[in-house]
This record gives C-alpha cells, sequence and structure tokens, in this order.
C-alpha cells in the first residue's frame, strides 16, 4: 500500500484511472494537483481495503462494512433506528391483531383491592382455553414434555415441595399453584407462541413499576430470582458503558460492603472490579468515604433498599445526588424490601425515598418470591427506560436455527413462575398487602422490644422493615454459641460476621411463634454466658475470624461446597 502511495504521489496517474475521462474531468477539473494527488491515494486505499474484505470474508463481508461505516455518517443510524423501532411496533400489531389474547395493559396497578380466587380461576380458563393446545402436536419446539401420568407426577413432584405464605392465607397459596400447574409445561422463550406469558410477564413489570413509583416509560423482565435479576443489571451497565464510553478499559462499580454477595458474583463473571464503601456506627455507608471512591473508570453506583444484613435502608438520596453530580447510573437493590417498603411507607412508618421517586435512579431490582407471595424464582429488574433495558438484551441472527433473541441469563423460561407471579399480585392487591405488611411489623416491633429486653442482647441499627439483627453487648456472651444453643431447640438461625450477629428475617409464619422465640431467646442466652466455642457452628466462625488471608476461606467454602454437592 505504501509503495502504491508512493507511486501515485510521483505519477502522472490521475483520476481517470477509476472513472471514466469524460466523467471525472469536468468535476475534478477545479482540483489542484496536490488535491488530485490525496483523493487518488484515498480511492487506492478505498479499493483496496475493498479487495482485502472481499478476498477474506466474501461478498457478504463487503456489504456489511459497507452498511457499516455508511451508519457512521452523521444522523443515519438515528434515520436507521426509527425504521427499525417503526417496523417492529407495526409486527406487533400484527401478532397482537391475530392474538386471541386482549392487549396487554401497560398502564396496569396493582388492584386496590385483591381479586377474588374464583375470579381468577375464571380467567385462568380463559388464558388456557386461547393457548396452544400442545398435546395436538402443532408446536416443534419449546415443549418436551407429554401429558401422561409422568407428566403428572411430575407436576405433584414440584408442587410438594412449593413453599407455602402462610397457614391463614390458603387461597393465596393454592391459587398461584394452580397458575404454576397450568403453565408449567409451557416456555417463555419465544413470547409469541405463548402469548399469555408474554402477557402476564409485562403486566407484572408494569404493575411492580406503578408500586415503585415509576412512569410509562419504565421497562424490564421477570428472571429466575434476585441473582439472575443482579447479573442482568450488572451487564446492562458493563455493555452500556462499552458503547458509550469505550475508553474505559476497567470498569468499576462503587457499592457499600453490606451489598448483596450476587453483585460479587457479578462483579467476577463480567469483569467489573467492586469497589466497597465502609459503614459508619449506623450501619449505613460513609458518605464522604462513597464519594472518594468515585473514579472516571465508575461505571455504577449502588445501594440497597434495605441491606439484608441488618435490614437498613442505604442513603439513596444522597447517592442519588452524587450519581446526578457525575452522571453516573445508579442502581437500587430492593431484591428483599422492593413488595414490603412501599407498604411500610403507606402505614405510616418512616421509610426514606428509595425508589423511582429518587430522579437519578437508573434501576431496581424486586423479588416477587420474597414478599411479593409469589412461587420461587421469581425476581423483576426494572429500568427507568428502555434506552437502558436495551444493553440487558441478547441478540444473535446468524444462527442457522433462525434468529435469536433473550431478555436474560437464561434461554428456557419456565411459564409456571411468570403465570404465578401475576395470580400472586392480582390475588394479594394493595389491601392484602397493606394488611399483611401491618401484621409483620407488629411482630417485628414485637421481637425487636423483646430482644432489648433480654440484658446482654442488642438489635443493631435502626432498621426500616421486617428483618433485624441481633448482637452481644455482653463480653461473656458469644453471640455464635448463643445460635448453636437455639439450634438444639429448633430454630435454624442465620449466622452474620463483621460484626458477629444473628439475623432475622420476618415473615407470615412466624407470627404464631414470636412469643416463643423471644423466650427461648432469653433463657438460650442465660444458659451459654459464659460459655466459649468448643465446637459447631460457632467454633467455624471463630476459626474464620482468626484467618488473615480469606482467600484460605473461599478455598474452604469450595470445598464445603464441593462434598456437600457429591454423590456419596
Amino acid at each position: 500500500f505504501y509503495i502504491l502511495m508512493w507511486k501515485l504521489a510521483n505519477s502522472r496517474v490521475h483520476l481517470h484511472v477509476f472513472f471514466p475521462r469524460e466523467s471525472s474531468c469536468a468535476c475534478f477539473r477545479s482540483f489542484s494537483p496536490r488535491k488530485m494527488v490525496v483523493g487518488e491515494i484515498l480511492i487506492a486505499y478505498v479499493v483496496i481495503v475493498s479487495i482485502k474484505i472481499l478476498l477474506s470474508d466474501g461478498l457478504g463481508g463487503l456489504a456489511k462494512s459497507i452498511v457499516r461505516r455508511f451508519r457512521d455518517l452523521p444522523g443515519i443510524d438515528s434515520l436507521i433506528g426509527f425504521v427499525i423501532k417503526r417496523e417492529a411496533q407495526s409486527f406487533l400489531r400484527q401478532i397482537e391483531s391475530s392474538s386471541p389474547h386482549p392487549k396487554t395493559e401497560t398502564s396496569i396497578k396493582i388492584p386496590e383491592k385483591g381479586v377474588s380466587n374464583d375470579a381468577l380461576l375464571d380467567q385462568l380458563k380463559s388464558f388456557k382455553a386461547n393457548q396452544l393446545d400442545l398435546s395436538e402436536g402443532q408446536v416443534f419446539a419449546y415443549v418436551y414434555t407429554i401429558g401422561t401420568s409422568h407428566y403428572k407426577a411430575m407436576e405433584d413432584a414440584y408442587l410438594e415441595y412449593t413453599d407455602e405464605t402462610s397457614d391463614d392465607m390458603p387461597g393465596h397459596d393454592s391459587l398461584c399453584r394452580e397458575y404454576l400447574r397450568a403453565f408449567m409445561h409451557e416456555n417463555a422463550l419465544n413470547p409469541i407462541v405463548f402469548p399469555a406469558l408474554r402477557r402476564f410477564e409485562t403486566e407484572t413489570v408494569a404493575m411492580a413499576a406503578d408500586m415503585l413509583h415509576g412512569d410509562g416509560n419504565v421497562v424490564g423482565s421477570l428472571t429466575s430470582g434476585g441473582t439472575e435479576s443482579i447479573l442482568m443489571a450488572i451487564k446492562t451497565y458493563r455493555d452500556r458503558a462499552r458503547d458509550l464510553f469505550p475508553h474505559i478499559k476497567s470498569p468499576e462499580m462503587v457499592a457499600p460492603i453490606t451489598i448483596h454477595p450476587a453483585f460479587e458474583k457479578a462483579a467476577h463473571y463480567f469483569d467489573v472490579k467492586m469497589i466497597h464503601v465502609p459503614l459508619d456506627s449506623d450501619f449505613k455507608p460513609n458518605m464522604e468515604k462513597y464519594r472518594q471512591a468515585i473514579t472516571p473508570q465508575t461505571i455504577l453506583l449502588l445501594g440497597s433498599a434495605p441491606q439484608y444484613c441488618h435490614g437498613v435502608v442505604d442513603p439513596i438520596e444522597a447517592i442519588g445526588k452524587l450519581a446526578e453530580e457525575r452522571g453516573i447510573p445508579f442502581h437500587v437493590d430492593a431484591c428483599f424490601g422492593g413488595f414490603m417498603l412501599p407498604w411500610v411507607e403507606k402505614l405510616g412508618y418512616p421509610v426514606p425515598k428509595f425508589d423511582f421517586r429518587v430522579p437519578a435512579v437508573s434501576s431496581i431490582s424486586a423479588d416477587v418470591h420474597k414478599y411479593g407471595y409469589g412461587l420461587k424464582g421469581a425476581s423483576l429488574v426494572l429500568y427507568r427506560t428502555a434506552d437502558i433495558r436495551k444493553y440487558q438484551l441478547f441478540t444473535y441472527s446468524e444462527w442457522p436455527g433462525g434468529l435469536f433473541g433473550s431478555p436474560g441469563m437464561t434461554g428456557t423460561r419456565p411459564g409456571g413462575n411468570i403465570a404465578a407471579s401475576w395470580a400472586a399480585l392480582k390475588s394479594m392487591g394493595q389491601d392484602g398487602y397493606l394488611e399483611l405488611a401491618k401484621r409483620l411489623m407488629d411482630v417485628t416491633g414485637i421481637l425487636r422490644d423483646g430482644i432489648r429486653g433480654i440484658p446482654g442482647l442488642a438489635v443493631l441499627g435502626s432498621p426500616h422493615m421486617t428483618a433485624f439483627a441481633i448482637a452481644s453487648t455482653d463480653p461473656n456472651l458469644d453471640i455464635l454459641v448463643l445460635a448453636d444453643a437455639m439450634e438444639e431447640k429448633g430454630w435454624k438461625m442465620e449466622r452474620q460476621q463483621l460484626p458477629n450477629s444473628l439475623h432475622c428475617t420476618i415473615m407470615p409464619h412466624h407470627i404464631k411463634v414470636a412469643g416463643k422465640l423471644v423466650e427461648d431467646l432469653r433463657r438460650s442466652t442465660e444458659s451459654v454466658r459464659g460459655k466459649k466455642a468448643k465446637a459447631g457452628t460457632a467454633a467455624v466462625y471463630g476459626m474464620v475470624a482468626k484467618i488473615p488471608d480469606k482467600a484460605i476461606v473461599d478455598t474452604f467454602v469450595k470445598q464445603f461446597l464441593s462434598d456437600v454437592y457429591s454423590c456419596k
């Protein structure tokens, strides 16, 4: 190429080499010899590059390269985007017009009063009547099970191990199970084949968005659980940074040390460095340290509502101000409290703003299978706009098997959980969520007061909802030894560290045992005061605390998991 440029610069060859003399002379007669040489060099470069692409990638590769260069011209990419959006919406309207299902409601809210089981079961019959009958053999993908005794046995086994919300909510649980059973074998991988699943998902997203004070622009996806919601959020912002800020080669995200480990998993999977912020004595992140942790490599800020460890909502508005100042997206992890805090606030308890009312919040994750009282696994990831959500989606258009697109980590997406999530929100209604939130907050208050009345025990921080952590204030009382004593009484305690404490999430089944829990804590506290850990979990946590290199602890946990999940 350089030899060719040298020859062009030192020859009398003109543009008629590439164009007929008569058509080119008039066009280029006004150009100086220097400009003519530059033009010849550029054209030679284009021809050589085109020939190289043609030889290596064929005609298709050359066409692709030309289109990509064309899209780099000012305004062209926006024009193409407009046309694509128009055509996609037109295609969707064609599909909806031919579907027997009613059009999806995008501005739907959780009903003020829960819909009766009879009404929802009638709707279920209508959904199924308008759905493809898989037994007729007209579907050639997505579903491999058949309606035999084997089919029934799988349903029974699955439902046998599906958790129940509460003994006094049998109607809600049975309804969710009926929806799960009805769509258990259907696959949301293709929303066109199973339009009812598409409706369930989009309406569940819309109801949750309204609950979290989002407007009509909020979009999202149902996922298999909180971890997938979190993975999708981090993948979204990593890809967004790659697109908009390609100069960032080592992306970072900033979060309080109490952020859920699923974010650490996402950081590991997607190669985004996690920067941790320490806590103040109130178990909220130190905001000056948070500010200092932000660098030119930061692509995302994180906060929890609430953080799981102590039930405390992070200072979302303060983090939001940092996000606005720096122009950085801000994700709120409300997997734990997304379906509890809105109702706790409506009951009059002090709850800091944590949702889309905070202008800087660009996305929220919230689990339906926690306080949304849906069936496992079901979670939501919501984005303020579709412009953000587009980075979550994965597509591949060159597979011989057809065009492929997926909104989340999974390909196959079990329809039963999606259907049950929609049914859960409809069945509970705002009145149901409020009533259960009140009962749980009442019990939480009784438990916290009872624990504070036990000498040597304390509740850490000022929890905002139905979760708290118990710690020891007595140097002669080892909280982990207390946990082992409670295990002997049949309680399954959740141990925490930094500082050592016991986590309690209060759920409907705790309502009837609150008094016994406080009494057993009182008796166990007195029985273990002054005792040291000699065996059991307390000894393991004591050993872990003394190991300075936590990589050794990680290796131990991996070995333990390997043994737990081995067939022996």
